[in-house]
């Protein structure tokens, strides 16, 4: 079970987000669907549920991610950590080719992959959003 965050923290995790997924940068205010607090570093890993290790997550990058830290590079075979929204830029790790997310680093690889960025249902809402200026 999460610890509580209070809602003074989660107004400033959302602010600092810009009110996106901090993972796929989907917008949460065109979706129904609630936004979560995301420990970056799991509590069952020792991650303390404090401004410097919460990310305003989608429900999907969040049930993707779960609790890992990491996953196997496909392209190296090593073990290699997640993309991590407070130590590192987006666009250092991903570009955007269309709708697609693109990944330019081992994290950004495994972020790709575990989170499922590029399922095609994602693609999907990501181009409907391009194409009304609604995802940067």
């Amino acid at each position: 079970m999460s610890t509580y965050v209070s809602a003074a923290l989660r107004r400033q995790v959302v602010e600092r987000a810009g009110d996106r997924c901090e993972y796929c940068r989907f917008p949460q205010r065109v979706t129904f669907l609630a936004f979560e607090m995301e420990h970056i570093i799991a509590e069952k890993h020792g991650g303390t549920t404090t401004l410097d290790n919460l990310a305003l997550a989608c429900p999907y990058c969040n049930r993707a991610k779960g609790t890992d830290l990491g996953s196997i590079d496909p392209e190296t075979n090593r073990l290699t950590p997640f993309f991590n929204p407070r130590t590192q830029t987006w666009q250092d790790h991903f570009t955007l080719s269309g709708a697609a997310i693109i990944p330019q680093t081992p994290e950004g690889r495994v972020t790709v992959l575990i989170l499922q960025f590029n399922h095609p249902n994602r693609i999907q809402e990501r181009a409907g959003l391009l194409a009304i200026g609604q995802y940067s």
